[in-house]
């Protein structure tokens, strides 16, 4: 079943700065809707195919369970800051964020995972906007950066070129990524850019590419 196409059409609420970092967590990982609530349950933004109504109401719930876990005596949870459970009809993602805030997203039917990379660069330009701090397990992973990456013809899975500066820049592949590190149905590759820095650039399984410390600009750029 092809997902619902993605807009921020048809919203209750004007667009505000994070209404792009929701979506692009949406596009990126097939989430039906995620949504940034406040600590009283109220949400900032919104994004995904679901109603407003529905992604606003599972936003609310979900950050009051946050809470509950973490004033649980029974159950030292109080450090949880990302959670997932999967139901009978569909699975929910919840983190929590900087000064009381959280990120929920709606999972796609029988769906139990979603892309670590996309759900924390997500939260780190949430953070960007708000002036929030990465929480707690989390800052070590947020040097990956979603990215376009043009491949070969007869290869999709082998990279050319990744785009940067407003332009294509040639890369020159050093190695294949340890198999070990990756997750199921992932390929990776240590790259070499123009400027001669190194990056990891991974393929996900759903065709997302990101790489792992890469370069804001300034690096000469070559048309294929």
């Amino acid at each position: 079943m092809r997902p619902r196409q993605r807009s921020l059409v048809g919203r209750d609420q004007a667009v505000s700065a994070f209404s792009a970092v929701l979506l692009k967590l949406c596009d990126g990982t097939g989430v039906v809707g995620a949504a940034l609530v406040d600590r009283e349950g109220e949400t900032v933004d919104y994004a995904g195919a679901l109603d407003p109504f529905e992604i606003k109401v599972a936003a609310a719930e979900w950050r009051l369970v946050l809470r509950v876990v973490a004033e649980s005596r029974i159950f030292d949870w109080a450090e949880t800051t990302e959670m997932v459970v999967r139901a009978a009809r569909t699975s929910f993602v919840a983190v929590t964020l900087d000064l009381g805030y959280a990120l929920v997203a709606q999972l796609p039917r029988h769906s139990f995972t979603i892309s670590q990379r996309a759900l924390v660069e997500c939260v780190r330009d949430i953070g960007k906007e708000a002036g929030f701090e990465m929480p707690p397990g989390l800052e070590m992973e947020g040097r990956w950066s979603r990215v376009d990456v043009r491949t070969s013809a007869s290869d999709r899975r082998r990279p050319l070129a990744v785009w940067l500066s407003g332009g294509w820049c040639a890369i020159e592949i050093l190695g294949r990524y340890p198999r070990a590190e990756l997750g199921r149905g992932e390929r990776g590759y240590r790259a070499r850019l123009a400027n001669g820095a190194e990056v990891t650039l991974v393929r996900e399984r759903l065709g997302r590419w990101y790489a792992e410390d890469m370069p804001s600009g300034g690096l000469g750029t070559a048309e294929l």
